[in-house]
């Protein structure tokens, strides 16, 4: 009892002398590791170089858009490149655990195919082969970009109309199209 009021009376330093001397393990920053984790990943998806400590809000945009298509991409890239391993990347030794994932060039790469896969089908549909170019989804927004590459709304709009869900899209003139009757113009 008489230790217990010592103790008491010396403060809390003198209590965590007698804890065996050891005082609260100190915070790691979740910032610090997330930070880590995320450039490893613009790493190994080639996004930044492996000398490049920071990223731009592009850098991070981009990664966002190749996590969204990874697994459209890797099941096209299996199918029309012969494979998806020259366009994906294993973990660095040392740094995060997983499955191999998308890089950049393969992201580039399913881009380009997926591109040349709508335009197919939309000119299928009647889109004439400049036309393709000005189509819009229902909202407004290009299928198709300035240097002709499809946009994620054309991508959303293209792979919905592929599993021939209802979807409508127009044409550079304002004609609906879809895979369904398309609905009056208000």
């Amino acid at each position: 009892m008489s230790l217990v009021l010592l103790l008491l009376l010396a403060g809390p330093a003198a209590a965590t002398d007698v804890a065996g001397g050891h005082s609260e393990p100190a915070a790691v920053e979740p910032q610090a590791d997330a930070r880590r984790a995320l450039l490893e990943e613009l790493w190994q998806r080639r996004i930044l170089p492996p000398d490049q400590k920071m990223w731009s809000p592009d850098d991070f945009e981009l990664l966002e858009r190749i996590r969204r298509a990874e697994d459209d991409a890797l099941a096209l890239l299996r199918r029309k490149a012969g494979g998806s391993r020259p366009w994906t990347a294993k973990p660095r030794p040392g740094s995060m655990a997983g499955a191999p994932r998308l890089t950049k060039e393969g992201y580039e790469r399913y881009l380009f195919l997926l591109t040349q896969d709508a335009i197919d089908y939309f000119e299928s549909k009647g889109a004439g082969a400049k036309d393709v170019f000005r189509l819009k989804d229902w909202d407004g927004k290009a299928l198709f970009d300035g240097r002709g590459r499809i946009t994620e709304a054309g991508s959303a709009v293209y792979l919905r109309a592929k599993l021939n869900r209802e979807v409508f899209w127009r044409g550079g003139d304002g004609a609906a199209f879809g895979t369904r009757r398309p609905p009056k113009d208000p």
